[in-house]
């Protein structure tokens, strides 16, 4: 079994890569989990001859651009290969792709010409539009691709991609798989790759040594892999909380951080929200605390907008992830906030008091709701706490009707928050554009400033806290119980 840790290792790595890159969630922000699928039995699925037993939803199929279960679109990113990977630091590192050059927003990307697929020639930058193409409109990879507007091939290995704003950093949003041309029109197609496996008779082969197999075990919904893995038939689970609900599993559990980013989103529209309540707020509030306790320890406290594992998390100063009672005492009282009026802090003008929506269904939100609220009241604050249906809850928050949310956004591997500066976007009612955290953003992502100068203008004005980074968690069979997942890499991509 050891010799396939690498295996096992790349495919919690795809846990890792696909909860950033997933298009839409059941939640307001990002993406939705997959539906579930009904439970199945197929003996033509019993374990093969392999080392390594791996979960399949044979409803789903394995076409990247389609599949929707968590199983199916692990396996095929053993199959395809993307254009950059992106590692645990996040740096982007080309694959299919040999580099990338930005002008005048036009990511001039070049294709790797020794990058081939079983059975055909190399990957061209035609493979590489039509991918782009399917991508862009697909459940799984769509929402990383809305800051490009279109592909176009310059010859036989040059692509053209038109960004919506200059990005520098746009490497970091190109993971999608790679596919030859016409193989992934339908759900039913199994594209052709350029990955070391393929997909035959219900398991993985490996391209260049066809002893070497993977054998898929026939599963349904969630709760039917767990259960597989805890009898024996599969080697891995993963589980990535977005339902706010821990359940405890038999096995080997590994912690695994992820790019989902919690945020307490404030309107700056409302009149006491100024800057610098905002800050006094961010001040207060004590992500380390949130994260132990209502996130019962699976989660990162941070008040960045940025992975606390990136590489630009170590270029910035770090921000304290502490409440600090004193700093936001004295902000509140040079704004005038010096008197109760009820339960809240006045300046004459303007109360100190605000509702606070969360969806209901969210177990570990609403603990953070009520976290957030207690420690607000001891700076003199009220804070009303309104449990609200999903539906509810996200037309309040489009239409901009809040004074403060809990959110969550998964960041894609360029770490971009421009959608809460874009006007139209789920994430951007009630923030202010014209301030200079949001203007000065896109000035970043051209490069003109550097990320330690634009954070800290984003803590100046605070124009949303982010609270948290949550973590999923990956169960290993007894076999592997010896992998050491601390330094694996961000991307899924890497070679077994």
């Amino acid at each position: 079994m050891k010799k396939f840790t690498n295996l096992i290792a790349l495919l919690l790595c795809t846990c890792l890569c696909f909860s950033a890159c997933k298009g839409k969630e059941k939640d307001e922000e990002s993406t939705t989990a997959p539906p579930e699928q009904t439970t199945e039995t197929d003996e033509s699925f019993a374990i093969t001859d392999g080392k390594i037993t791996l979960p399949y939803n044979k409803a789903d199929g394995i076409n990247p651009f389609f599949a929707e279960s968590y199983e199916n679109i692990y396996l095929s990113l053993l199959l395809y290969e993307p254009l950059f990977s992106v590692d645990s630091k996040y740096v982007a590192t080309g694959v299919v792709a040999d580099s990338v050059d930005v002008r005048d927003r036009i990511a001039t990307v070049r294709i790797n010409h020794n990058v081939v697929c079983k059975g055909y020639e190399s990957i061209t930058a035609h493979d590489v539009v039509y991918s782009f193409n399917l991508a862009k409109s697909s459940y799984s990879w769509g929402n990383n691709l809305k800051g490009i507007s279109n592909a176009q091939a310059v010859g036989d290995y040059m692509v053209k991609f038109n960004l919506d704003f200059q990005d520098i950093y746009v490497a970091g949003k190109l993971n999608f798989p790679i596919v030859k041309q016409g193989t992934a029109d339908s759900k039913t197609s199994v594209p052709v790759g350029s990955g070391d496996y393929y997909f035959t008779q219900n398991k993985l082969v490996n391209v260049s040594d066809s002893n070497k197999t993977i054998s898929l075990v026939a599963t349904g919904n969630r709760e039917s892999v767990e259960d597989a893995l805890n009898i024996g038939m599969v080697d891995t689970f993963f589980s990535d909380l977005a339902d706010g609900k821990y359940k405890v599993a038999a096995g080997n559990i590994k912690e695994i951080t992820l790019s989902n980013m919690v945020y307490l989103g404030l309107n700056s529209d409302r009149g006491a929200m100024t800057k610098y309540i905002r800050n006094a707020i961010a001040a207060k509030l004590d992500s380390e605390n949130i994260a132990l306790s209502a996130y019962q320890g699976h989660a990162t406290g941070f008040k960045l907008p940025v992975s606390p594992e990136s590489n630009i998390a170590k270029e910035i100063n770090q921000v304290e992830t502490k409440g600090n009672e004193e700093l936001a005492n004295n902000i509140i009282d040079r704004c005038g906030f010096t008197r109760y009026s009820g339960a809240a802090k006045t300046n004459g003008a303007y109360l100190l008091s605000f509702s606070l929506i969360v969806n209901r269904d969210n177990a570990f939100r609403v603990a953070a709701a009520y976290n957030i609220a207690d420690s607000l009241k001891e700076c003199g604050f009220q804070i009303n706490v309104q449990l609200l249906t999903f539906a509810d809850y996200s037309q309040r928050i489009a239409s901009g009707n809040y004074d403060m949310y809990i959110g969550e956004i998964k960041l894609d591997g360029s770490m971009d928050i421009s959608q809460f500066f874009k006007e139209g976007t789920n994430f951007s009612a009630g923030i202010n554009k014209s301030e200079k955290s949001a203007t000065e953003y896109f000035r970043y992502r051209a490069g003109e400033i550097s990320a330690k100068e634009y954070y800290e203008i984003f803590t100046e004005y605070y124009p949303f806290v982010p609270v948290a980074f949550r973590s999923g968690y990956a169960v290993l069979s007894d076999d592997i119980k010896s992998l050491d997942l601390k330094n694996m890499p961000f991307s899924f991509y890497n070679g077994i």
